[in-house]
């Protein structure tokens, strides 16, 4: 079995960085056009979403600290809010939203999210 090149710091907060941004468009994808999830609401994954930028940023900042590295400017863009669990951008996917349990508790008021708004993590 070959063995796996060891990433260098530099190279794993690359990874890390295009990774916060992906999932970023992700989290405004979701929000706004809703996801295919067959049996969680949108704000289960736009919460899952925004855990994973939060594990990305802690990454970075423990590489950087371990390796006297500076912050990259991804780590100062805002962590999306956190929503209701139940958020749905689109009700049209009728099936789907009849899966979900507790359909009295699906809400579909937009979240608001500002990119360009700095954040001190």
């Amino acid at each position: 079995m070959k063995k796996r090149k060891e990433l260098s710091p530099e190279e794993k907060i690359k990874s890390l960085r295009a990774d916060i941004i992906r999932e970023i468009d992700h989290w405004e994808y979701i929000n706004a056009y809703g996801c295919n999830d067959p049996f969680w609401p949108d704000g289960t994954n736009m919460n899952l979403t925004r855990n994973h930028i939060i594990h990305d940023k802690r990454q970075i900042a423990e590489i950087c600290t371990e390796n006297s590295l500076p912050l990259p400017e991804e780590m100062y863009l805002p962590i999306p809010p956190k929503v209701n669990e139940y958020y749905m951008a689109n009700l049209k996917q009728k099936k789907r939203v009849e899966r979900i349990r507790n359909e009295w508790k699906i809400t579909t008021k937009k979240n608001q999210y500002d990119r360009q708004q700095l954040s001190l993590f």
